[in-house]
């Protein structure tokens, strides 16, 4: 028997388990890797490719916030040179 680490849930673990296999937790759908098998012992596989996902969406974020601070800029630079 052994414990999801990311969410605690009790984990159905085949017979034949064998070290670095990967096994999926349904519950909370976290990947996880064998890294011991006396005592058995699970982690998280961390995913690199959800991590570049990530930070494209990051940065697609930041671009657009930029994008509208230049239109508010550009607002006031209109709003000024109308006063002038």
């Amino acid at each position: 028997m052994a414990r999801c680490p990311e969410c605690n849930t009790i984990l159905p673990i085949p017979p034949d388990v064998a070290l670095y296999d990967r096994l999926y937790c349904e519950e909370c759908g976290a990947l996880l890797e064998v890294v011991s098998l006396n005592p058995l012992e699970l982690e998280y596989v961390f995913d690199y490719e959800d991590l570049e996902e990530e930070l494209e969406w990051e940065e697609e974020e930041e671009e657009e916030e930029w994008e509208e601070e230049d239109l508010f800029n550009e607002d006031l630079e209109e709003e000024e040179e109308e006063e002038w």
